[in-house]
């Protein structure tokens, strides 16, 4: 298998597991992953009246569960990012955006988008004799590039961690789950 079929597979799955994230917390009276995940969440599951979790597109989260608390009439949301444990090592993708609309988003200089886009291989490499053909590894980068990326990511830090792993807006993702079928 290449790696394009594998990427394909390993992402057709990611979804497989979000509809079961969702299947799993709409049975959650009789789920016991589905009940372990509420009290990890802080949930009294004797409080809980009614659970609904769906399915979200196109924002960081990934499924949203709506908790119900019993006789307090109050509805809370939670905004969930799904992960799919995918090899033995559980390492996961956790942003696959293009430079350009991080680029958009944090509003950065040119020298940065391009520093960037020869790492990611979205450009490619400006040396001759690159470890990689593809891309640009960070010691390959000139004293002076890699002196701007490192002062750039530093005093962008909070934003870029914050937007990555939680995203942005009213949707964005407060809890990440990886599942894996057993």
């Amino acid at each position: 298998m290449n790696l394009v079929e594998r990427g394909s597979l390993i992402a057709k799955n990611g979804f497989k597991n979000e509809d079961d994230i969702v299947k799993k917390f709409n049975d959650w009276k009789k789920d016991k992953d589905a009940q372990a995940w509420l009290v990890i969440m802080k949930y009294e599951l004797s409080e809980i009246e009614y659970v609904e979790a769906v399915k979200i597109s196109g924002y960081k989260t990934d499924v949203q569960v709506q908790i119900t608390i019993k006789l307090k009439k109050a509805i809370d949301i939670e905004n969930l990012q799904v992960k799919l444990v995918s090899n033995p090592k559980g390492f996961n993708q956790i942003d696959k955006r293009w430079v350009d609309k991080y680029a958009e988003m944090w509003n950065m200089p040119e020298q940065i988008v391009s520093i960037l886009k020869r790492y990611t291989g979205e450009e490619k490499p400006t040396i001759n004799k690159p470890k990689d053909k593809r891309r640009m590894f960070a010691n390959e980068f000139s004293k002076v590039e890699q002196e701007v990326i490192l002062k750039w990511l530093k005093k962008n830090q909070s934003l870029i961690v914050s937007d990555i792993l939680k995203g942005q807006g009213k949707i964005c993702s407060r809890m990440d789950v990886s599942y894996s079928k057993s």
